[in-house]
Protein backbone atom coordinates (compact mmCIF):
# COMPACT_ATOMS: atom_id res chain seq x y z
CA UNK A 1 0.00 0.00 0.00
CA UNK A 2 1.21 3.82 -1.06
CA UNK A 3 2.22 5.76 1.75
CA UNK A 4 0.44 9.57 2.14
CA UNK A 5 3.63 10.86 1.42
CA UNK A 6 4.21 8.38 -1.57
CA UNK A 7 0.37 9.35 -2.73
CA UNK A 8 1.83 12.58 -2.85
CA UNK A 9 4.99 12.04 -5.10
CA UNK A 10 2.85 10.07 -7.34
CA UNK A 11 0.29 12.88 -7.89
CA UNK A 12 2.81 15.12 -8.37
CA UNK A 13 4.35 12.89 -10.80
CA UNK A 14 0.64 12.63 -12.54
CA UNK A 15 0.52 8.84 -12.17
CA UNK A 16 -2.50 9.25 -9.43
CA UNK A 17 -5.49 11.81 -10.38
CA UNK A 18 -7.35 13.42 -7.22
CA UNK A 19 -9.54 16.61 -8.11
CA UNK A 20 -10.04 18.58 -6.01
CA UNK A 21 -6.96 17.95 -4.27
CA UNK A 22 -5.50 19.05 -0.78
CA UNK A 23 -2.63 18.13 1.56
CA UNK A 24 -4.87 18.53 4.46
CA UNK A 25 -6.91 15.32 3.35
CA UNK A 26 -3.33 13.23 3.17
CA UNK A 27 -3.48 10.41 5.64
CA UNK A 28 -0.52 7.71 6.79
CA UNK A 29 -1.43 5.87 4.08
CA UNK A 30 -4.81 7.09 2.34
CA UNK A 31 -6.60 10.33 0.99
CA UNK A 32 -9.85 11.12 2.63
CA UNK A 33 -12.37 11.99 -0.07
CA UNK A 34 -16.07 13.66 0.86
CA UNK A 35 -19.28 13.33 0.21
CA UNK A 36 -20.81 14.96 -2.45
CA UNK A 37 -24.28 17.51 -1.54
CA UNK A 38 -26.79 14.84 -2.78
CA UNK A 39 -28.66 11.32 -2.37
CA UNK A 40 -30.45 9.25 -4.36
CA UNK A 41 -32.73 7.14 -3.96
CA UNK A 42 -34.43 4.10 -5.41
CA UNK A 43 -38.50 4.36 -6.06
CA UNK A 44 -39.25 0.62 -6.33
CA UNK A 45 -39.88 -1.38 -3.34
CA UNK A 46 -38.78 -4.36 -5.22
CA UNK A 47 -35.24 -3.88 -7.09
CA UNK A 48 -34.67 -5.82 -10.35
CA UNK A 49 -31.60 -6.68 -11.70
CA UNK A 50 -32.62 -7.13 -15.60
CA UNK A 51 -33.86 -3.77 -16.05
CA UNK A 52 -33.21 0.09 -15.04
CA UNK A 53 -34.32 1.07 -11.50
CA UNK A 54 -35.70 5.05 -11.00
CA UNK A 55 -34.31 6.76 -8.36
CA UNK A 56 -35.33 9.94 -7.44
CA UNK A 57 -32.57 12.64 -6.02
CA UNK A 58 -32.40 14.33 -2.80
CA UNK A 59 -30.60 17.69 -2.21
CA UNK A 60 -28.28 17.28 1.54
CA UNK A 61 -29.01 21.00 2.82
CA UNK A 62 -25.98 22.71 4.47
CA UNK A 63 -28.54 21.62 8.33
CA UNK A 64 -27.54 18.50 6.96
CA UNK A 65 -29.93 15.38 6.06
CA UNK A 66 -31.03 12.37 8.45
CA UNK A 67 -30.58 8.87 6.75
CA UNK A 68 -33.13 6.53 8.02
CA UNK A 69 -32.51 2.45 8.51
CA UNK A 70 -33.98 0.25 5.69
CA UNK A 71 -33.12 2.65 2.95
CA UNK A 72 -30.15 2.43 0.64
CA UNK A 73 -28.97 6.08 -0.28
CA UNK A 74 -26.37 6.31 -3.56
CA UNK A 75 -24.59 9.53 -3.17
CA UNK A 76 -20.65 9.84 -4.59
CA UNK A 77 -17.86 11.21 -3.72
CA UNK A 78 -17.24 15.06 -4.50
CA UNK A 79 -13.38 14.28 -6.04
CA UNK A 80 -13.26 13.23 -8.99
CA UNK A 81 -10.22 10.04 -9.40
CA UNK A 82 -7.74 7.91 -11.49
CA UNK A 83 -4.59 6.14 -12.27
CA UNK A 84 -3.13 3.66 -14.67
CA UNK A 85 -0.68 2.55 -12.08
CA UNK A 86 -2.24 1.77 -8.94
CA UNK A 87 -5.10 -0.62 -7.64
CA UNK A 88 -6.96 2.05 -5.66
CA UNK A 89 -9.36 0.58 -3.14
CA UNK A 90 -12.33 2.72 -1.62
CA UNK A 91 -12.75 2.26 2.74
CA UNK A 92 -15.44 4.01 4.61
CA UNK A 93 -14.43 6.18 7.42
CA UNK A 94 -14.49 4.40 11.27
CA UNK A 95 -15.84 7.38 12.70
CA UNK A 96 -19.09 7.03 10.57
CA UNK A 97 -18.60 3.28 11.40
CA UNK A 98 -18.70 3.56 14.60
CA UNK A 99 -21.98 5.60 14.27
CA UNK A 100 -23.95 2.84 12.33
CA UNK A 101 -22.81 3.94 8.55
CA UNK A 102 -21.96 1.94 5.93
CA UNK A 103 -20.56 4.12 3.17
CA UNK A 104 -19.71 1.00 0.64
CA UNK A 105 -21.55 -2.01 1.16
CA UNK A 106 -18.95 -4.37 -1.07
CA UNK A 107 -17.93 -2.33 -4.11
CA UNK A 108 -14.70 -0.79 -2.44
CA UNK A 109 -12.51 -2.36 -5.08
CA UNK A 110 -11.34 -0.12 -7.99
CA UNK A 111 -9.84 -1.08 -11.17
CA UNK A 112 -6.85 0.20 -12.85
CA UNK A 113 -7.72 2.99 -15.30
CA UNK A 114 -11.09 3.92 -13.68
CA UNK A 115 -11.72 8.00 -13.69
CA UNK A 116 -14.92 9.19 -12.52
CA UNK A 117 -16.18 10.24 -8.67
CA UNK A 118 -16.93 6.92 -7.05
CA UNK A 119 -20.33 5.81 -6.10
CA UNK A 120 -21.20 5.24 -2.48
CA UNK A 121 -23.92 2.84 -1.24
CA UNK A 122 -24.96 4.03 2.23
CA UNK A 123 -26.89 2.37 4.66
CA UNK A 124 -27.45 3.01 8.36
CA UNK A 125 -28.30 0.82 11.89
CA UNK A 126 -29.76 3.90 13.63
CA UNK A 127 -30.64 7.65 12.18
CA UNK A 128 -27.62 9.75 11.64
CA UNK A 129 -27.34 12.95 10.43
CA UNK A 130 -24.82 13.36 7.72
CA UNK A 131 -23.78 16.97 5.76
CA UNK A 132 -22.59 17.47 2.44
CA UNK A 133 -18.82 17.90 1.63
CA UNK A 134 -18.24 16.05 5.16
CA UNK A 135 -15.56 12.80 5.07
CA UNK A 136 -16.50 9.72 4.61
CA UNK A 137 -14.21 7.74 3.21
CA UNK A 138 -10.84 7.45 1.97
CA UNK A 139 -8.89 6.01 -0.59
CA UNK A 140 -5.61 4.00 -0.80
CA UNK A 141 -3.67 2.59 -3.41
CA UNK A 142 -1.50 -0.90 -4.03
CA UNK A 143 0.91 -1.20 -6.39
CA UNK A 144 0.86 -3.65 -9.28
CA UNK A 145 2.16 -7.12 -9.93
CA UNK A 146 2.83 -7.87 -13.38
CA UNK A 147 1.70 -5.98 -16.48
CA UNK A 148 -1.25 -3.85 -16.62
CA UNK A 149 -2.14 -3.70 -19.94
CA UNK A 150 -5.74 -4.24 -19.21
CA UNK A 151 -7.61 -1.52 -18.43
CA UNK A 152 -11.24 -0.93 -17.40
CA UNK A 153 -13.39 0.15 -19.63
CA UNK A 154 -16.99 -0.92 -18.00
CA UNK A 155 -20.26 0.81 -17.83
CA UNK A 156 -19.00 3.20 -14.88
CA UNK A 157 -15.99 4.41 -16.47
CA UNK A 158 -16.34 8.05 -16.35
CA UNK A 159 -19.30 8.63 -13.80
CA UNK A 160 -19.64 12.12 -12.43
CA UNK A 161 -22.92 11.31 -10.66
CA UNK A 162 -24.04 8.84 -8.11
CA UNK A 163 -24.67 5.98 -10.00
CA UNK A 164 -27.72 3.19 -9.76
CA UNK A 165 -26.91 -0.07 -10.94
CA UNK A 166 -26.37 -1.10 -14.54
CA UNK A 167 -26.46 -4.77 -13.76
CA UNK A 168 -28.83 -4.95 -16.73
CA UNK A 169 -26.09 -4.23 -19.26
CA UNK A 170 -24.36 -7.40 -18.40
CA UNK A 171 -24.22 -9.74 -21.41
CA UNK A 172 -22.82 -12.31 -19.30
CA UNK A 173 -26.10 -11.60 -16.77
CA UNK A 174 -28.20 -13.50 -19.38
Amino acid sequence: MLSGEEIIKQIEEGKIVITPFDKKNIGANSYSLHIADELKVYEEDVLECKKPNSTRTIKIPEEGYVLRPGELYLSRTLEYTETDHFVPILYGKLSLAALGVTIHITAGFGDIGFKGTWTLEICCIKPVRIYPNMKVAQICYFPIVGSNNIKYTGKYLGQVEATASRIFEDEEFY
